[in-house]
C-alpha cells in the first residue's frame, strides 16, 4: 500500500487532470516512467542515488515523459519530497487506479506461440467481447505451458493452460481423491 503522502499527491495529480483525454497523457506518462525505470538500470541507480542532484533527476524525468506536464511535476515532487522508493513500491497499484479511472483492462495473455496473427485476433476478439475493447493487451510465449492460454486480468489469474490442467490432476491425485 502506497504512503499517505503519495497518495495524496496522487490523487490531487488525478483530479488536476480530471478529463479524460488528460488522464490518458498522466496514464501514458506514469506508464512510460514505469517502463524506463523497471527496464534501465542506469535510470533507476540516477533517480534512487541522493549523490544526484534534483536538476539531474528533473532532467531525466523530462526526457522520459515530455508528453505530461502533470505527471512529469508529479515525479519531481516525489522525488523532492524523498517518495520515490514509496511511488515505486506501490506503482502498479497507481497504474491500476488510472486504469480504473480510464476504463481500461491489462490483460497478459501467455500462450504457446505468438507467431500465429490469426490465433491472436480471436483471442482478442474473445477478450474484447468479454471485458469490452478498451484492453491494454500483452502477448507473450512460452513453451512450457504446452497448449491452451493463461491470463492474467489486472490482478486476476486464469489458468487454461494443458500444464495447468495436468497440474491439477497431480494435486487431486496427491489427495488421494483420484486414482489412476
Amino acid at each position: 500500500m502506497p504512503s499517505a503522502t503519495v497518495n495524496d499527491f496522487f490523487i490531487a495529480l488525478t483530479s488536476e487532470a480530471s478529463s479524460k483525454e488528460n488522464l490518458e497523457k498522466v496514464y501514458l506518462g506514469l506508464s512510460n516512467f514505469v517502463r524506463a525505470f523497471d527496464n534501465d538500470k542506469n535510470i533507476r541507480l540516477c533517480l534512487i542515488n541522493d549523490i544526484y542532484p534534483s536538476a539531474v533527476k528533473n532532467d531525466l524525468i523530462s526526457q522520459i515523459v515530455s508528453e505530461c506536464e502533470s505527471t512529469r511535476k508529479f515525479l519531481e515532487v516525489i522525488i523532492e519530497f524523498n517518495l520515490l522508493k514509496s511511488f515505486v513500491e506501490s506503482r502498479e497499484f497507481f497504474l491500476k487506479k488510472l486504469r480504473k479511472l480510464l476504463g481500461k483492462v491489462k490483460i497478459e495473455v501467455v500462450t504457446v506461440n505468438v507467431s500465429q496473427k490469426d490465433k491472436l485476433d480471436f483471442i482478442k476478439s474473445q477478450l474484447e467481447g468479454i471485458w469490452g475493447t478498451n484492453l491494454e493487451l500483452s502477448f507473450k510465449e512460452n513453451q512450457e505451458i504446452l497448449g491452451g492460454i493463461v491470463l492474467q486480468v489486472e490482478d486476476k489469474y486464469f489458468d487454461g493452460s494443458i500444464l495447468g490442467k495436468v497440474n491439477e490432476l497431480k494435486k487431486i491425485n496427491i489427495k488421494g481423491e483420484f486414482n489412476v
